[in-house]
Parts: structure tokens; C-alpha cells; sequence
């Protein structure tokens, strides 16, 4: 088994994360190589009045930040405006990143699967929580089938939560190649559940983004992205 070591992306610290608050994310594009990918959630903070952005490049095998490829920034906002201009200013203090790893934001590959909420589920052996998303689809343009599975664990506390993503995928020929995504036994304080909202591939199919929601214990919103080069 392949086992793809996984990164926390865009993990919003407590003073930051109000209760009921739910981060926006978007795909800003992938590198012509696929190697790399951008991304970007924001959010309105309603106890500040300001609006936070954070942005990432991430290279796919590694499953990694580039160098100085993460940052972040919170500006001041009139009543009812859009958190999506944190996002606007962030990319324009972070052109430099954007060139240095040949991003192009309407590269953004193919979508593989949204989450819908009668999306069925199911429980892993190794669970002690119920409600771990069991997925199915095709990509047709490569003619994989994918089945992939999340997995979670309480920690010590109710509020301290792990999972992993088991992937399988199915060739034409009925090859099958199986993945482990995810920091199998970390445990990420303040967390009680998570759930896969989207899944991306690159226009090869070769490059994974798995976009990951949390839930904190002020069930606000927020996301992660692990990322996996397949075979």
C-alpha cells in the first residue's frame, strides 16, 4: 500500500474561529506541470468585524507547503460586505508566489466529486465513530473508478478528533491500487468531526486534491487539503 503522508492546510486558530462561522474555500489553479496547487479559504470574523484569508501552494508528491507558501491576513470590513475581498488583497500581496510556481487560476483541473447530503455512509472496523463518508465514483477520462473511505477517532477528549482516507482505485482492466491519505493517529485538538467536500484532480488525473471540512466545538466550519500523486 502506497501511504501518502498528509498536511493540515488552513487551520484556523481558535481566536479567529467564532461559533457558527463557515469558511468559504476555492480553487485558485494549478501549475502547468501539475505539481503544484493554489488554494484559498475566507471567512467574516463576527466578533472583530473583519474579514480573514488565508492562501497555500502546496506540491503534490510531497504533500507539503513550498517554501514560504503559506500566508495569511484579516482586514477591516464595512457591515455586510464579502469576505471573498480578503481573499482579492492576499493574492495581490502574493503575486510573487503565483509566478515562482507557474499558477494559473483557471487551471483548475477537474472536479471528481462534490459532497451531497444524502451521500450514504459508512463505519470502519477500526472506528469508534459512526458517520465516516464512504464515496463512489468514476473518473471516466482516465477510466478509474475510485472508492474512498474516511475514517475517524475520538481522542482522549470529546473534542480532540483523528482520521485518515483510505482510497482504492479501479483500472479497466480491473487493476487495483489501494492508498492511505491522512495522518493515520493524529489527533487534532478542538475538532469533533470532518467530512470530504470535494475532490479535485488535475486535467492528467494524476494529481488529488481532497478538500477536507472540520468542524470545531463552536460548530463553525472550516478546511483542510491533502493531496496524493497517483500511480
Amino acid at each position: 500500500m502506497k501511504t501518502a503522508l498528509a498536511i493540515l492546510l488552513f487551520t484556523l486558530s481558535n481566536p479567529f474561529v467564532m461559533a457558527g462561522e463557515l469558511a468559504t474555500l476555492e480553487n485558485l489553479g494549478f501549475s502547468a506541470d501539475a505539481r503544484y496547487f493554489m488554494f484559498g479559504q475566507h471567512m467574516l470574523q463576527n466578533d472583530t468585524g473583519q474579514a480573514y484569508a488565508e492562501i497555500g501552494v502546496v506540491e503534490i508528491l510531497k504533500n507539503d507547503f513550498v517554501p514560504g507558501g503559506w500566508k495569511k491576513g484579516s482586514w477591516k470590513v464595512t457591515p455586510n460586505q464579502n469576505s471573498r475581498g480578503a481573499l482579492y488583497e492576499l493574492l495581490g500581496d502574493s503575486r510573487g508566489l503565483k509566478e515562482r510556481y507557474g499558477i494559473y487560476h483557471l487551471r483548475q483541473g477537474r472536479l471528481l466529486y462534490t459532497r451531497n447530503d444524502g451521500d450514504e455512509t459508512i463505519r470502519g472496523e477500526e472506528d469508534e465513530m459512526a458517520g465516516a463518508p464512504a464515496l463512489r465514483f468514476r473518473d471516466f477520462e482516465r477510466g478509474l473508478e475510485f472508492v474512498v473511505t474516511l475514517h475517524m477517532r475520538k481522542g482522549e477528549t470529546p473534542t480532540a478528533t483523528s482520521f485518515h482516507i483510505e482510497l482504492t482505485t479501479t483500472d479497466s482492466n480491473g487493476a487495483l491500487a489501494d492508498y492511505t491519505v491522512g495522518r493515520k493517529g493524529y489527533t487534532r485538538p478542538g475538532v469533533i468531526s470532518y467530512r470530504i467536500d470535494r475532490i479535485w484532480c488535475s486535467s492528467d488525473g494524476r494529481s488529488l486534491v481532497f478538500a477536507v471540512a472540520k468542524e470545531d466545538e463552536n460548530s463553525s466550519i472550516s478546511y483542510m487539503v491533502e493531496t496524493l500523486l497517483l500511480k
